[in-house]
């Protein structure tokens, strides 16, 4: 009759220890991708309703939402950018700051239905006015 081993003996752990380190391993030895000329969108915003919380809540959400958008690397909801240029109109309600990966990216961006959609269905209802503007790191 032969002896059944306990499963703590089969091995699976050292092997599954080994699965492990080998992903790690792995991991570090593959080379991130190059970085490219990230491209930043500033959005201005000024509300009709600038008191109103939920109008507020409303840009910040559809602006969020936003990040399913491939190649948008980062979306913020400021109130103020100490950084503008001297002489800029202040006085907006929001800033929208959104990184993408590259100019490709922006540029698919501004005709992707999910964009459109937000821009008509959230934005258009409470936003009085807004002003663009692009930055790149180029």
């Amino acid at each position: 009759m032969r002896a059944r081993r306990k499963y703590g003996e089969t091995g699976f752990g050292a092997v599954f220890a080994l699965l492990l380190a080998l992903t790690f391993f792995l991991g570090a030895c593959a080379s991130p991708p190059a970085p490219g000329p990230n491209v930043t969108r500033v959005v201005l915003v000024w509300l009709k309703n600038p008191e109103s919380r939920p109008d507020r809540a409303r840009v910040t959400n559809a602006a969020h939402s936003l990040r399913m958008i491939p190649g948008v690397m980062k979306v913020e909801v400021v109130r103020s950018i100490p950084s503008l240029a001297p002489g800029s109109d202040q006085s907006f309600d929001l800033g929208v700051i959104i990184t993408f990966r590259e100019h490709g990216a922006l540029r698919r961006y501004e005709k992707d239905p999910r964009h459109l959609e937000t821009m008509r269905r959230y934005l258009r209802p409470t936003v009085r006015r807004y002003e663009v503007f692009n930055l790149s790191s180029r």
